[in-house]
């Protein structure tokens, strides 16, 4: 059966399906203006998001990350590096992209399975 969560007015913030997670594009420009922050507060919305559906950031197994200007990468990837377990890292994409909203510096995009 396919759950849908946090109706927006195109798109759930988190479709469950047959064990699996698919998180939408998180964001967090309330966080601060540098990417450092952004990042920061991204991976603690993903902390809440996958906590509050039965998953947690060993569980996850894929992500896709966004960043606005490569010269942020760097700093996105200490932020990621200090947040993810090595042993078990998922699947990453990362891309130089242009955003949504000129605030918005890193979106990551999760897969993630149930516990």
């Amino acid at each position: 059966m396919i759950e849908r969560f946090g109706q927006g007015l195109r798109y759930h913030d988190v479709v469950s399906w047959n064990g699996l997670l698919f998180l939408s594009g998180l964001t967090d420009t309330d966080a601060g203006n540098t990417m450092r922050q952004q990042a920061e507060g991204v991976l603690k919305k993903a902390d809440a998001m996958l906590q509050a559906h039965g998953s947690d950031r060993d569980h996850i197994l894929r992500a896709e990350v966004f960043v606005r200007d490569q010269a942020d990468v760097a700093t996105f990837n200490e932020v990621w590096d200090q947040w993810i377990n090595r042993d078990t890292a998922p699947a990453r994409y990362l891309a130089v992209s242009k955003l949504g909203r000129e605030p918005i510096l890193v979106e990551v995009v999760l897969t993630a399975a149930v516990r």
